[in-house]
């Protein structure tokens, strides 16, 4: 696997020197897969209700995922057009979790993408989908 270059200011990726308020997560490339592979362990920070990770920062986590499924498979960048992530079972802080994301289909300057948030053990705690739009040039 290949570690993804950071964006220094990105919520999720970027490093806590070049934004205090980032989450610091390694996003690596998975070329046999063709995925991307987000590993982390949340802290009590992170939360919403005690101990329980807050889906906004979930919902970050996966996009990020997807984002650069993206860019490593059509080495290209997209913004986030819609965004649908279902909680399935919670994700605890302190507990060691994967986020895993798929570039699946592209139409034009349209991809479609998926992720997961996983546990150890395999299970689907988080789902997630979402339609990039590739700028155009210029754009």
């Amino acid at each position: 696997m290949k570690a993804c270059l950071r964006s220094p200011g990105c919520f999720v990726c970027g490093s806590v020197e070049s934004n205090p308020r980032a989450l610091d997560l390694a996003i690596f490339w998975n070329e046999e897969e063709h995925r991307t592979e987000i590993p982390f362990r949340a802290d009590e920070t992170w939360c919403g209700y005690k101990g329980v990770v807050h889906g906004g920062i979930l919902s970050a986590i996966t996009d990020d995922a997807m984002a650069w499924a993206l860019r490593e498979t059509w080495a290209d960048w997209g913004f986030t057009g819609s965004l649908s992530v279902r909680f399935l079972r919670p994700v605890m802080a302190g507990i060691p979790y994967t986020a895993f994301g798929w570039a699946e289909e592209r139409r034009g300057r349209k991809v479609a993408t998926k992720a997961h948030i996983l546990a150890e053990d395999g299970t689907i705690h988080v789902e997630a989908k979402a339609l990039f739009v590739i700028p155009e040039k210029g754009e």
